[in-house]
This record gives C-alpha cells, structure tokens and sequence, in this order.
C-alpha cells in the first residue's frame, strides 16, 4: 500500500458575499473530491511560503495570508492509499494574477458560497470550512 504523509498547508482564498475557491483534486488520495489549494512543504520551506507557493502553482493566483485558521490531521485510506497529513490552514486574499488551472493536479477550479459548498469535500476540509466561518464578522441584519 502507498503511503503519503507530512506537513502540508492548505488555502481558503475568500472573495467578497462569502465566496471561496475550490479546486477538484485529480491526484490520489482525494482524486474526484472538492478541496481547498494546497499540498506539502518542500524543504528548507515554512508552511505560510507552502501555502503561498502551492495557490500560486494549483490556480494561477497570487496571494497574501490573512490570518491562520487552525492545525489539522487528516488520516484515513483511499483506493489504496494511506494518507497521513497535517495541514496548517490559512484564509488568504487575491492580490494578482489570474485562474489558470494546474494541469497535473487539477481537474477544475470554481467559486462556491459558503452555505452551498459541492459535495464530496476532501476530508478534514469541511472543518477548516466550519472554523473559517466562526472567524467571519457577523453581518448586520
């Protein structure tokens, strides 16, 4: 069985009226699943330059951190493989660039609202979704 595991960091790039952009994997193990951008620390790298880096090359898009969500671990098994990461999750702005979808990795790339996000999502990623939300301000009625 292949096993994939690390560090990893992951991108939850906001747009105005509660809009995020998800990318359908076409790598396992979440092959066919939404997810949010991201992937593993190369070496020498810090996870806020991975997240950076890793929007920069899945989307096309440059970006700026704007605050860390949370710490995750993400374990399971999937058509034959065993993954054990643990991503460092960061909501993040467009400051540049243009969608341009990663061919190796990428299957599609679109904007969501976040009460009516696609299914399946990558696991771990609807808790990174439901902590993002408890950071937004609260809108005035």
């Amino acid at each position: 069985m292949k096993k994939l595991c690390g560090v990893t960091a992951t991108a939850i790039v906001c747009y105005p009226d509660d809009k995020i952009l998800l990318i359908k994997r076409d790598t396992l193990p979440f092959k066919g699943h939404w997810a949010l951008p991201g992937g593993r620390l190369e070496p020498n790298e810090t996870v806020d330059k991975t997240c950076v880096r890793e929007v920069r090359e899945e989307t096309g898009l440059d970006v700026e951190i704007v605050c860390k969500i949370g710490e995750y671990h993400e374990y399971g098994y999937r058509e034959g493989v065993e993954y054990d990461y643990y991503p460092t999750c960061f909501a993040v702005k467009v400051t540049g660039g243009q969608v341009v979808k990663q061919e190796s990795e990428v299957q599609e790339i679109a904007l969501f609202n976040l009460d009516a996000l696609p299914s399946p999502l990558a696991f771990g990623h609807d808790q990174m979704l439901r902590d993002y939300k408890k950071c937004l301000p609260h809108k005035s009625q």
